[in-house]
């Protein structure tokens, strides 16, 4: 009787561990993906992951997986860091044709490079769902030029539609040259050049006269002191400078110029990067391009052509992808497409999901933070249904900053809504 009664007491205790585990809803386990863990490890096929509290507690082929817990099973799908879409409008653009709703650029020109796309950022934006249950969980918010050569400042957000979605509201300066400065300067590209060398040394005499322009000793500036104290970090190498350049005769002497005031920067646009790319590698610039990009739609772009990514990697740059065009906020998870161009143009696969995920994550974290899919990291990943930078793969889960997003959107919800009513007419 007495051995009844502890077999009852055992199975018992058992039934009930077994019922919280599979209760804990803090332990997601994922079986059967290719894992792209965008660090030493690789690619690893046919494996397993584990997510406990936010993190990833293991991740293998042959990894101890905890007993009676639900897992997902992949079925061969893949998985990969969260994607990152370096220009954006995310947060401060709704309606692309409604002006009211962008915040992007002023028209003021006492407020250039002092402005901050942070400071109107929402992120309760529609937009934000509408990327991220399709795979992006990063971007850059950019501002645009409306007054000068100099944009503004990016900012650095993740897509948790959190109130500390903003990770750095000053990750960037941005400025523009090329046809865009051109026309900022008077109708000339040697006006701009000119222009930002002013600027650039107005600065700089700003910053050793502080005392003595505060008390009104001091000749004027070019710029007003607001924007004049927001490029100081620029000149001392502690900000990185995000240059819209496209031609390649202006990138070659842009680089002549950041190497005489010592800047660092990426390089934006660049369509014919791959004229001098052995020139932008030497220089240690990184540059953010959009890949699907083949066409003249400019004279800035002439020599545009589907193999930049690749011919701008084999030259030994560091690659960043946006896109798709001018889908880049509403449609900003296409940044997937544009890699899968770069790849079918020749891209190694590695380097152009690297371009969506730990390149920028790294580079725009200042080496804070990581895309890598290891032990003890946040979990911040994508399930896809199939290949990564297949079209027809859609995202199945996705983590951000250790939080398991809703797969849900305005777009759905409206789906959701309409197919009730039709199937209720039935």
């Amino acid at each position: 009787m007495k051995n009844k009664r502890l077999i009852s007491f055992i199975v018992l205790v058992f039934i009930t561990l077994s019922n919280l585990l599979l209760a804990d809803s803090n332990i997601q386990v994922i079986k059967h993906a290719n894992i792209y863990t965008m660090g030493p490890e690789g690619l690893i096929l046919d494996a397993s992951m584990v997510i406990k509290d936010g993190k990833i507690v293991a991740v293998g082929k042959n990894i101890e997986l905890p007993m009676g817990v639900k897992y997902i099973d992949a079925n061969g799908g893949s998985i990969t860091p969260g994607l990152f879409n370096s220009v954006t409008h995310l947060g401060v653009q709704e309606v692309s044709a409604i002006r009211r709703t962008d915040d992007f650029k002023t028209t003021d020109d006492a407020i250039t490079a002092s402005l901050k796309v942070a400071d109107a950022f929402n992120p309760r934006s529609v937009l934000i769902p509408q990327n991220r249950i399709y795979g992006l969980t990063h971007a850059l918010v950019m501002p645009d030029s409306g007054t000068g050569l100099i944009a503004g400042q990016a900012a650095f957000i993740d897509l948790s539609a959190a109130e500390h979605s903003v990770i750095n509201d000053s990750v960037a300066m941005v400025m523009n040259l090329g046809e865009a400065g051109q026309s900022f300067a008077g109708g000339s590209r040697a006006a701009a050049i000119r222009q930002l060398k002013t600027l650039l040394n107005d600065v700089k005499d700003y910053a050793k006269n502080k005392t003595a322009f505060n008390q009104g000793n001091r000749r004027e500036y070019s710029a007003s002191q607001d924007d004049l104290e927001a490029l100081i970090p620029i000149l001392t190498g502690k900000k990185l400078l995000i240059v819209s350049i496209h031609r390649a005769a202006d990138i070659e002497r842009f680089i002549k110029l950041a190497e005489e005031y010592d800047l660092n920067v990426v390089l934006a646009g660049v369509e014919e990067g791959w004229m001098v790319a052995d020139k932008i590698s030497a220089a240690g610039m990184a540059v953010i391009i959009d890949p699907s990009r083949n066409l003249p739609s400019s004279y800035d772009a002439l020599g545009s052509r589907l193999e930049n990514a690749a011919l701008l990697h084999k030259a030994g740059v560091k690659l960043i992808f946006t896109g798709i065009g001018w889908q880049n906020t509403h449609n900003a998870y296409l940044v997937r497409q544009a890699a899968g161009i770069a790849v079918a143009n020749g891209l190694p696969k590695q380097e152009a999901i690297a371009a969506i995920t730990s390149n920028p994550m790294t580079l725009f974290s200042q080496n804070t933070l990581s895309s890598e899919i290891r032990e003890g990291a946040v979990a911040d990943f994508v399930m896809w249904q199939g290949d990564p930078l297949e079209v027809t793969s859609e995202a199945v889960l996705v983590y951000i900053d250790g939080q398991k997003i809703p797969m849900v959107s305005r777009s759905t919800r409206l789906r959701d809504r309409y197919f009730k009513r039709l199937k209720n007419m039935k």
